[in-house]
Order: structure tokens, then sequence, then C-alpha cells
């Protein structure tokens, strides 16, 4: 569709992501392993999102974006005070979503308290995460 991000993000991935929606886990951590972006843009060869009900550690791969096992090879920094994660920080996961043109809506808060929506996809080999509102 143009615009570089792959459509995939796998079943495995979205059912834990759903899961930790439902629940309404509050983020608690962020962490990365970074890799130079495009104008400095944010992209991240691993990234795992910590929440009060479990933790996920999230990878791109060919076609999308995956569950990643590899948390012990993976050296990951605190990115709770990157954008746009330290806007979300102790706030609930109320929606995933599939992302018409690639890659995965994520609300952060319900609708009646200031969502934040941002893009989790697959750039090539990285991940990225773009900011809707």
């Amino acid at each position: 569709m143009g615009n570089g991000l792959e459509n995939e993000i796998d079943a495995r991935t979205r059912d834990a992501l759903g899961h930790i929606a439902t629940a309404g886990g509050k983020l608690l951590r962020v962490e990365r392993e970074p890799v130079p972006g495009p104008g400095g843009e944010q992209r991240s060869l691993h990234l795992r999102l910590s929440f009060d009900t479990g933790a996920i550690q999230l990878r791109a791969e060919a076609g999308g974006v995956s569950t990643s096992t590899a948390e012990a090879e993976a050296v990951l920094a605190n990115a709770d005070e990157d954008e746009p994660w330290w806007a979300v920080l102790g706030s609930p996961l109320t929606k995933v979503a599939p992302q018409e043109g690639g890659g995965c809506l994520m609300q952060f808060r319900a609708d009646d308290a200031s969502p934040k929506l941002f893009v989790l996809a697959a750039d090539g080999e990285a991940l990225v995460v773009r900011v809707v509102i």
C-alpha cells in the first residue's frame, strides 16, 4: 500500500495483545532494542511491553509482527521516557485491532478518557510505532 508497513500481525501476537486489552492491563514498562531509522525515527528490533497482567516481547519478521522468544538474546534498553510511551505509562490497553494499510492499532485509555492510539507495525526487519492520536 505504499507505506512500507507489513500487514500481518500473527495470530499468537494478536491474541496475546487482545487478552491484555480485555483484562485492562496497565502499561508498566517499555523496553526495546533500538536500531537507527531514517530521520531519527525510533525503530526497534525487539520491543517488550510489560503490563500488570503480564509482558509480551515483539519482533519484526518477514511479513509482519510476531511474538519473540529471543528474550535472553536481546539487550533491551529502558524506553519508558521515549516517545510515545511516556504518555501512556500506567494507562490500560483498551483495544487492539488490525490497521488497514498495515500493522496493529493499539488504544490506551478508554474512549472517554483521552485515548492514545498507536499503530505497531513491521517495516522491513524493524518494528515501528506511530502515533495516530
